[in-house]
């Protein structure tokens, strides 16, 4: 049976279970003649298995999408028999079976053998079939992922394809006009440069983020005095080091910044190696793809994909390791008080030689014109204070020890701060205050706080015309409480 269509987020609703087949796993026949009925009345196709050994040889014999299995069964229980799904089919999704006796066992074959979820004796069939209909949505949503890795391959593929026509048609006009090979190695440039824009159809912040990285990098490769190759690779690198996020979920991307975990942490760690996966095969592009696959790599070890350490990251790399670290400090903190360029330079030299190479951090501060400050009169310092993809800024109360900044008259009010490079909290003040019934709650002084809008009588009493003025600010929806702009 070949792997049903998948529809999109949108469509999920009307997902086809007739499409989807499951297997159910129990030594009663009683028990599985209950459930055969149960999901044939729901339009499922149900097969079943009196015990783990006939069940491992039907998954062999067809195509499965979701087992469901009992705990308690003779020579192979269930969480024996799920984990050996997970290891041999682990697109499968697997559900268990359970007695209230069994509790413990089972949140312990969940943990260790990850299993979706249990579903207690007796069960409620509307429960069941709910439950089992979430997980079948959940095998589309994994598999609709890989179809845009596999997607992103074949257009990279292509690309590889138009960058091999390109370098012959270079070799052609070289062998006639060798004067223009500077010129057509500024078109290559170019190409790149318009390569890069498909990020932005992806998701336009990664587009103007991605731009800025590169600007920095180029300029700290030529202050490392690197040779105008490397200074090249670098900057188109800085330009390509998102293009493995193409391949996450709309989820997945627009939850990086809530520090998303277990599964989707997953992918997104993978997103570096996914980038330079799609690069290595292009022509000219190893190097390139080598610093995109290694600029999430900490200079302590603690990085990933590869857990590379100090000199075993390359050069090029640790310059984008750095850069992007740069970039993310100063949209974060500016979430929650004006923060200078000189003072977020100085809070990734605070973690210089832990995660950041120390010389690169001396690239840093050397272009932007920065004096570090003596470590005594730095803030400190602590373990929570970083994490593994990316610098995390929290309100505090306390201001770094730095030399007084010459007076100005025309510094803004704290409340005339920038929120993420959109408006100030005043523009904000001013255009909620024309909703009758909308208030600004700020709760940046609260851990893990947020800037809320909400709305007297809830979301659906919002005037559409301040919905669309909050989405096009970039709040997002919380159904319950309201509209939150994160911070942290």
């Amino acid at each position: 049976m070949e792997n049903p269509p998948l529809s999109s987020q949108d469509h999920l609703d009307s997902l086809d279970i007739s499409s989807y087949k499951i297997l159910c796993v129990d030594d009663e026949p009683n028990i599985l003649s209950a459930l055969r009925r149960m999901f044939m009345l729901s339009g499922f196709v149900v097969e079943e298995a009196n015990s783990a050994a006939e069940a491992l040889q039907k998954l062999e014999q067809s195509e499965f999408h979701l087992v469901l299995s009992d705990m308690q069964m003779p020579e192979m229980n269930g969480a024996e028999f799920l984990a050996q799904v997970r290891d041999r089919w682990p697109k499968v999704m697997r559900l268990m079976l359970t007695g209230t006796a069994d509790l413990k066992t089972a949140i312990s074959a969940i943990n260790e053998g990850e299993i979706y979820r249990y579903l207690t004796k007796p069960w409620n069939d509307e429960e069941v079939v709910s439950t089992v209909k979430s997980a079948l949505e959940r095998y589309a949503l994994i598999l609709e992922r890989d179809n845009l890795l596999e997607l992103t391959k074949q257009q990279n593929q292509s690309l590889a394809e138009m960058v091999n026509t390109l370098e012959e048609k270079v070799k052609e006009r070289t062998a006639e006009l060798s004067h223009s090979y500077n010129e057509l190695r500024g078109s290559y440039i170019a190409s790149v440069k318009a390569y890069s824009t498909l990020i932005g159809l992806r998701d336009s912040a990664l587009l103007a983020h991605s731009k800025s990285v590169a600007d920095l990098a180029v300029r700290m490769a030529k202050a490392a005095n690197c040779s105008q190759n490397d200074t090249q690779d670098i900057y188109i690198a800085g330009l390509l080091h998102d293009i493995g996020k193409i391949g996450l979920s709309d989820e997945n991307l627009s939850n990086l910044s809530n520090g998303v975990g277990g599964y989707s942490k997953k992918l997104y760690e993978a997103h570096a190696k996914a980038g330079q996966d799609c690069l290595s095969g292009l022509y000219e592009m190893e190097r390139i793809a080598l610093y995109i696959g290694t600029h999430h790599e900490r200079f302590d070890g603690s990085g990933f994909p590869g857990g590379l350490k100090g000199d075993a990251i390359p050069l090029g790399g640790r310059i984008l390791a750095v850069v992007e670290a740069f970039e993310e400090v100063q949209i974060k903190k500016k979430d929650v008080e004006q923060m200078s360029l000189r003072d977020a330079a100085l809070l990734i030299n605070d973690y210089s030689g832990t995660a950041f190479c120390p010389e690169v951090c001396k690239l840093l501060l050397k272009v932007l014109g920065v004096v570090a400050l003596h470590k005594e009169s730095q803030p400190p310092v602590t373990d929570e204070s970083i994490e593994a993809t990316e610098i995390v800024v929290r309100p505090s109360t306390q201001e770094a020890v730095t030399p007084a900044a010459p007076k100005q008259d025309n510094v803004p009010h704290k409340s005339d701060v920038l929120i993420k490079n959109l408006l100030t909290y005043s523009e904000l003040l001013s255009v909620v205050a024309k909703f009758p019934g909308a208030q600004v709650f700020d709760e940046r002084d609260q851990a893990n706080g947020y800037l809320w809008v909400r709305q007297a009588g809830g979301v659906d009493n919002a005037n559409p015309k301040l919905v669309k003025w909050l989405g096009d600010h970039k709040f997002l929806l919380k159904e319950d409480k309201g509209w939150f702009l994160p911070v942290l």
